[in-house]
């Protein structure tokens, strides 16, 4: 996919149901080792791609209610993905309060142009929407994501450390972090 090179186009965030989990397979298969290849041993991320990014593991999600899949989109074009947790406690606050925003990812042509921003701020109005009081992300620490997530009002609760097998040592660690709306 091409670089987009402008800001004036239209991202819209299409809720997923069971004929998407094509598309979230694809999608992810793509992305997924565009950014992460680099941090499991022999640059082979398998491993995280089989437990997280198979129809079979889509599946399963979306038996659980409390799961749902946004599609980012342009003109009908798929730049990522949005998996959030509807009800999800964290810290100090219940489920009730808390959503969860389990992943957020995009393909690497669709980096550094703003659509993440604009995945906040629609993941924000969906929390609103849900009545939540805050937002929460895994990031790893070694992540450029982690910037990004502090820019945009993230701040950091805890530290924590990933077990995957073939995950290299120095990309373990883990933060977790909130967003209060």
């Amino acid at each position: 996919m091409e670089k987009l090179i402008h800001m004036g186009f239209d991202i819209n965030f299409k809720s997923c149901d069971k004929k998407d989990i094509i598309h979230l397979v694809n999608v992810s298969k793509q992305f997924y080792p565009e950014h992460y290849a680099h941090i499991w041993q022999n640059n082979d991320p398998s491993y995280y791609i089989n437990l997280s990014f198979t129809s079979k593991a889509i599946e399963e999600d979306f038996k659980n209610d409390n799961i749902v899949y946004f599609l980012v989109q342009n003109s009908n074009q798929i730049l990522g993905i949005l998996k959030i947790r509807n009800h999800k406690s964290v810290s100090n606050y219940s489920k009730t309060d808390a959503l969860q925003l389990e992943k957020i990812y995009l393909l690497k042509a669709s980096t550094g142009l703003g659509i993440g921003k604009k995945a906040i701020e629609f993941t924000k109005d969906y929390a609103i929407s849900l009545h939540k009081k805050i937002i929460w992300l895994d990031v790893m620490t070694t992540s450029p994501a982690l910037h990004f997530y502090q820019k945009v009002g993230f701040k950091t609760i805890e530290h924590y450390n990933l077990d995957y097998p073939k995950l290299k040592d120095n990309y373990r660690e883990m933060q977790r972090m909130i967003l209060v709306i």
